[in-house]
């Protein structure tokens, strides 16, 4: 089969092309960083990419969710203190009250204090967020956000379950309890040993809120961790997938250059002579 000049030259032009289409490729791949231009230079790559993509904004909601919980839930657990203290303050005062020696005019004083401290709890216990939404939460008000792939947590903290529910006999109304303390001080009265009680449970119910929200935080704590540690995931697969692999890119630009001088070399020698001359 005899091959001619012009076959040849043709040969020689394609492959020069090609070559020069190689360097370009390689060039936008290193400058744009995308291993691919559009979709379809590889329409499974792209389709797996776009869902990497909603992965990816999922997350990002993820990490909104988180940010709310933990913002709220370190509000909370500021109020849960600051109504403890007071109820502390409380305690102290009906022992300071309860102390021999003091007369009926010295405890109508200390009332003084008393409502100042149930004045503070109210104030505690009906704070708002920055959103002036209630910190603690009344009946229906807490509800559930995802902070990391099938996981939810609360929101927020029932009023209820921190204040006491007047329908719930197991727990203590705790503004009752410091009224009752309030109107036998105002009476120039010891506070009883029921108003005692009373107190101490108001106590333990708050600090039961409080291990229930440090317990949240833990958990938010622990879904931080493993959502980033999936999105980690998911970024490496979406870099597999879409972002161009510098090494590689910088090599395949080196060779196509060498590919690419070689044709012209060949092709400038073509243009110079002839087939007919080299037999």
């Amino acid at each position: 089969m005899r091959v001619s000049s012009q076959q040849l030259f043709d040969s020689g032009v394609a492959a020069l092309q090609q070559h020069m289409q190689d360097v370009v490729e390689s060039q936008r791949q290193i400058s744009s960083g995308q291993r691919h231009g559009k979709a379809s230079d590889d329409p499974l790559a792209a389709g797996l990419g776009v869902q990497v993509q909603l992965k990816k904004a999922e997350f990002a909601m993820f990490r909104v969710n988180q940010d709310h919980v933990q913002t709220t839930r370190d509000q909370t657990d500021s109020q849960l203190s600051s109504l403890q203290q007071m109820l502390a303050n409380m305690q102290q005062l009906m022992i300071q009250s309860s102390g021999a020696g003091l007369n009926d005019a010295t405890r109508t004083q200390m009332a003084q204090k008393a409502q100042t401290l149930k004045d503070a709890v109210q104030q505690f216990a009906d704070a708002k967020d920055a959103s002036g939404n209630p910190l603690l939460k009344a009946a229906g008000g807490v509800g559930q956000v995802q902070v990391a792939p099938s996981i939810k947590l609360e929101t927020g903290i029932f009023k209820s379950s921190v204040m006491g529910d007047p329908a719930d006999a197991t727990t203590v109304d705790v503004l009752d309890a410091m009224n009752d303390v309030l109107v036998a001080l105002q009476g120039g009265q010891k506070p009883s040993s029921a108003e005692f009680d009373a107190i101490g449970d108001a106590m333990r119910q708050v600090s039961t809120a409080q291990v229930k929200t440090g317990v949240l935080l833990n958990l938010l704590d622990s879904a931080r961790q493993a959502s980033a540690f999936q999105e980690t995931a998911v970024e490496q697969q979406r870099s597999t997938l879409m972002d161009t692999d510098p090494a590689q890119a910088t090599a395949d630009l080196a060779r196509s250059n060498a590919l690419l001088q070689a044709a012209q070399a060949i092709m400038a020698r073509l243009d110079s002579t002839s087939l007919f001359e080299k037999i």
